[in-house]
């Protein structure tokens, strides 16, 4: 094997029996084997290593660098970290290869080492202590390699420097004579040593391993390196190499706690169900699913009497990590459909019975924000466009106030909604975080800008931007790519295409700044819109084909690049994930969502960051202002403010997001929304029934307007000749007219979800043509075209009725249409059935 492994000619025979009589004596202790191993306690835990697969051709290389990945070659590191709850495992597979930077110490190049390794996925304190290996595996590194104890082959500290073995006691490891990397030194891989809160990995009776705590707190440690977290969790913690006192016998006596305990000084659970088997032929078991926090996040607290002192505590407290410090990421990808797994809208009665499911390889990490945050049941945009819907985000008003817009009613379309005079200088969200001391960023497409196409230039785009309240635009997207050269414009010339790996890139670069302000970032991927090939962008351009020009390198991003060691071979494995072309852009998306939340949590700021998902419209009537196209779903993850598994079933918007996200960070903005904070509703009922039952919703497309206010939804169209909500529905098999009510409840109280029951196929107002739900909605549509009229605008409020007394301030209060207010109501359903006949008298006299 070592003749192979090394390619030495059969002559040198000398050679290779001296080198066999060291090698293979090492490499029965490496595997946990014989071969003069000492123990203390007579008890030995054995875990060998299984078969191997390809080596890295660096026979007779001593002492070369190995720079990673351009030295690896294809052979790049792999590693995968499931949860299997129903049978109590974690499960690490792995090829063992290093994925940093490796000097060859030996003669010898390692091999892919075919790893499944099977550990307690919840273990427990023993009351009795186990001894670790003397030589052999101990725990598993978050990147796939094993670690071992700290003697070599002649019994010698591997660690300190004077075993015989060369490359023993180095960060990054060596290769034994089985040809398996592996570490000793208790950095387990990592250049220097890491913090208290860093997960180096997990230990074989299942516990995790974190980074060395500070030299006056190491007496908080037990004998096996561990202790109990302040939220009763147990951990080990590796020592630093100054912290061993190597003078000592490894042996304490016949005790299982042994004196060299950099890694590990004993197990404190259980290695009785630990096993390791050959991954060529392990098969998971079903309930496994990928580990959705497989770097780990260390949150626990010391129970020590002094918390301050705490090594496990977290970092010390700034501005960015302080309550109402919180950091913002506002995510809206482009085009993204509407899922069945996220509770999506009644299906259009053409395709009553179709599935929209997620890839077969699923989108976990988007489903990380749903699962383990909030999750709302009925969120809609503002508006069924891509611009229109950014504005209403960005701004936390309706687009048909944009200063850009005219009329009465205004025409609500993408050229005539662009963020102009105050909406850019002062009336946004960005520009609020801004003057309160946040970092703000715009990241990917943009759209909110009136910028000509013969007068574009990327750097001049991304000025222009900067000027609506972002101190950093990166990544930028001015407009929607094109779909064909002939289509080719200024903004987008054929050069590059959709491009996630750079704009994750510009923002992980945000988060990992050196900054004691927090951040605001509205991060826009271009994908999976259709207006340029998704196929064409993943097969014909690369990471360093930019809308900014040509990146000089591939962008190495932890999720999505970097394990993989190139951008080639990353996009390869989102084809090779995916089903058909329609899957490119959800796992392409998801990946980069999986991307930043790995940097969040490496930053230490995961707990402290709220990350809102949405889609920017429905995709079933794009364009339309009917379910299909305004309904959208919506996840917030916030570890530090919102539990897991929160739901909230009320109708919310797009125009909520900006107070919402300012309350959040105890921000009071300087202007007034037309959105309102839910923040309250996650805690008081009264808040949570309002939002059900009085509050109205508008919907804005052209001059088409709807309104939905509890159960009941009105829906107006100005010209049915010109209506993209008629044409489109039409086309899915709505009948849509001038005046239209729908009860999206059917006649229960709760909202009608199943995809076979579109109430929306149901004018209720053909069969009476006096209902009474339909005068007060059409009275609140009335509110709402008087407050958002071209020339006199205002903010009253168009609700059935008035909110809670403790409702947040962002929404104007008094109800000018609610029973409670009747002569209020009158006067204003007069005047507002007065302004829609002025306003439509197109058609006005004879809807009405």
């Amino acid at each position: 094997k070592i003749q192979r492994a090394m390619k030495l000619p059969a002559s040198n025979t000398l050679l290779l029996i001296l080198l066999s009589l060291h090698q293979i004596d090492h490499a029965l202790s490496q595997g946990g084997g014989g071969g003069g191993a000492q123990t203390c306690t007579g008890v030995r835990t054995r875990f060998p290593a299984p078969g191997e697969g390809t080596c890295l051709p660096w026979d007779n290389q001593r002492l070369q660098i190995k720079n990673y990945p351009d030295d690896f070659g294809e052979i790049l590191n792999k590693v995968d970290i499931y949860q299997c709850p129903s049978s109590g495992k974690r499960v690490i597979i792995s090829n063992g290869i290093p994925d940093h930077e490796v000097t060859l110490q030996n003669q010898l190049a390692p091999c892919e080492v075919n790893w499944a390794v099977e550990m307690p996925l919840n273990p427990q304190v023993s009351s009795t202590k186990t001894e670790v290996p003397v030589r052999g595996m101990l725990a598993m590194a978050v990147n796939g390699v094993p670690a071992y104890g700290p003697q070599e082959s002649d019994s010698a500290n591997a660690v300190d420097g004077n075993g015989s073995v060369p490359g023993a006691r180095f960060w990054y490891g060596h290769t034994g004579g089985n040809l398996v990397w592996h570490f000793h030194n208790p950095q387990m891989g990592k250049e220097t040593f890491p913090s208290s809160t860093t997960l180096l990995g997990y230990a074989m009776d299942g516990f995790p391993i974190y980074g060395p705590l500070e030299d006056a707190n190491v007496g908080q440690l037990d004998g096996c390196n561990g202790l109990v977290t302040g939220d009763g969790n147990y951990q080990y913690h590796v020592r630093a190499i100054s912290q061993v006192d190597s003078s000592l016998e490894y042996c304490n006596g016949n005790s299982p706690e042994t004196n060299w305990n950099y890694i590990l000084g004993c197990y404190s659970g259980s290695v009785s169900n630990s096993n390791v088997f050959d991954s060529t032929t392990y098969n998971l078991d079903s309930d496994c699913f990928p580990d959705p926090n497989p770097a780990g996040s260390n949150t626990g607290s010391n129970t020590g009497s002094n918390p301050t002192d705490s090594p496990v505590s977290g970092p010390t407290p700034t501005s960015s990590t302080v309550p109402n410090g919180v950091n913002v990421i506002i995510m809206q990808p482009d085009d993204l459909l509407f899922f069945d797994e996220w509770g999506a809208p009644p299906n259009n009665p053409n395709q009553a019975n179709a599935n929209t499911n997620m890839p077969s390889a699923g989108m976990p990490n988007i489903e990380r924000l749903r699962m383990n945050g909030l999750q709302m049941m009925q969120a809609y945009t503002a508006s069924p466009m891509c611009g229109t819907s950014r504005y209403s985000t960005i701004t936390g008003k309706y687009p048909s106030r944009a200063e850009t817009n005219s009329g009465n009613p205004s025409s609500v379309t993408i050229p005539n909604t662009k963020l102009q005079g105050d909406d850019c200088a002062r009336e946004n969200v960005a520009a609020e975080f801004q003057a309160n001391g946040y970092r703000t960023t715009m990241i990917g497409k943009w759209h909110l800008s009136q910028i000509s196409d013969d007068e574009y230039a990327y750097d001049s785009a991304v000025e222009t931007v900067k000027q609506c309240g972002f101190d950093n635009v990166a990544g930028l997207y001015v407009e929607n790519l094109v779909a064909n050269a002939d289509s080719f414009n200024s903004y987008a010339d054929g050069t590059f295409s959709h491009n996630m790996e750079w704009i994750t890139h510009e923002a992980i670069q945000i988060i990992n700044e050196d900054s004691d302000k927090p951040f605001f970032m509205y991060f826009n991927p271009t994908v999976p819109h259709g207006s340029n090939s998704i196929d064409m962008a993943l097969n014909d351009f690369t990471c360093r084909d930019t809308a900014a020009g040509t990146m000089a390198f591939d962008p190495m991003i932890p999720g999505m690049t970097q394990e993989y060691g190139n951008c080639a071979d990353y996009r390869q494995s989102i084809i090779d994930r995916s089903n058909s072309e329609d899957d490119y852009g959800s796992i392409w998306l998801d990946d980069s969502v999986g991307a930043l939340l790995q940097a969040l949590e490496s930053k230490g700021i995961l707990d402290n960051t709220i990350f809102l998902f949405q889609m920017d419209h429905g995709m079933d009537v794009k364009g339309g202002i009917v379910e299909g196209g305004t309904r959208i779903p919506q996840f917030i993850h916030y570890p530090s403010g919102i539990s897991a598994g929160t739901k909230l079933n009320v109708p919310v918007s797009t125009i909520d997001i900006g107070a919402t996200m300012l309350d959040f960070a105890g921000i009071t903005p300087s202007y007034t929304l037309d959105g309102l904070s839910w923040k309250k509703a996650l805690e008081s009922s009264s808040q949570e029934a309002y939002l059900k039952d009085g509050r109205c919703l508008f919907f804005e497309i052209s001059q088409d307007r709807a309104v939905r206010c509890g159960c009941y939804k009105y829906l107006s169209i100005f010209d049915v000749n010109d209506s993209t909500t008629v044409t489109r529905g039409a086309r899915r098999g709505l009948d849509i007219d001038y005046t239209n009510l729908y009860d999206l409840c059917g006649g229960t109280s709760d909202y009608i979800t199943a995809k076979d029951n579109n109430q929306e196929a149901t004018n209720l107002l053909v069969s009476d043509s006096t209902n009474e739900n339909a005068s007060k909605l059409l009275a609140a549509l009335g509110c709402h075209l008087e407050r958002t009229d071209g020339v006199n605008q205002g903010f009253q409020d168009c609700n059935l009725f008035d909110a809670p007394a403790d409702d947040p301030a962002q929404s104007p209060t008094g109800s000018p249409i609610g029973e409670s207010s009747s002569e209020s109501s009158s006067a204003v359903s007069s005047s507002a059935l007065l302004s829609i006949l002025a306003a439509w008298f197109g058609y006005g006299l004879l809807a009405l």
